[in-house]
């Protein structure tokens, strides 16, 4: 069996709209916080899940289904993707855009007539820090190291905005069960009496007792995250 990425590529612009419920303006998302904000009336929302909200849980696929492409239609989606030429990273285009940087290099995309088919992502975990926290903690790490890439340094000297993405990422759940045999190796001690320095002393010397053993092991493995990125190490 296996679960959806917990984090997906970047949203369309249809999916990242939430029209606040006192005004109609559109929410704003607080890193760190699980609430939503509107700048223009200041009403907040808390986001299900959040930590304090319990969520339903999420549905897993079947792996060997997945593996055959017999998931259902209403599983899989269309995105348009082009690959960055300097990096190689996938990079999804809104259905209005045509050019963008690469979030991974900032390098200029095309679109082309790319299509990518995947299985949609079922969770999106927000981000945790501020587009200013995490700007601040970058020009700290760069601070302290001796060997940074000068043009690295420039470019958090400019004060740029960081540009957030999500990554995506698989979970795994394993029913296993294996059988063994082999030697299994029993160490226990002998006492014997040398010589040092003209005086007799006795010390004690580890042997191995093998003997041929077998048997079999179930263990079941949930959730193991497994990084579905390749432009990433």
């Amino acid at each position: 069996m296996t679960d959806l990425p917990d984090l997906s590529g970047t949203p369309t612009a249809a999916d990242h709209r939430f029209p606040c419920d006192n005004c109609g303006a559109d929410f704003r998302f607080e890193p760190g916080t699980g609430t939503l904000t509107c700048d223009h009336c200041g009403n907040t929302s808390t986001i299900e899940g959040n930590g304090t909200t319990p969520l339903s849980p999420i549905s897993e696929l079947d792996y060997r289904s997945a593996l055959n492409a017999e998931l259902p239609a209403a599983e899989i989606e269309d995105t348009r993707v082009s690959k960055c030429p300097y990096c190689a990273a996938e990079v999804e285009f809104d259905a209005d855009l045509h050019a963008t940087e690469c979030p991974f290099c900032a390098t200029p995309v095309v679109t082309d007539t790319g299509a990518h088919r995947h299985i949609k992502p079922r969770g999106v975990l927000p981000f945790a820090l501020s587009e200013p926290q995490a700007r601040g903690a970058m020009t700290d790490w760069l601070g302290g190291l001796w060997f940074a890439p000068n043009g690295l340094q420039d470019y958090a000297r400019k004060g740029r905005s960081m540009q957030g993405i999500y990554v995506p990422y698989w979970t795994f759940d394993a029913d296993t069960r294996s059988a063994y045999s082999g030697e299994r190796g029993t160490v226990y001690y002998e006492t014997r009496t040398v010589m040092r320095d003209g005086k007799r002393e006795q010390v004690q010397v580890a042997k191995v007792r093998w003997q041929r053993t077998r048997g079999k092991v179930a263990r079941f493995f949930d959730d193991v995250l497994v990084l579905a990125s390749n432009s990433l190490p």
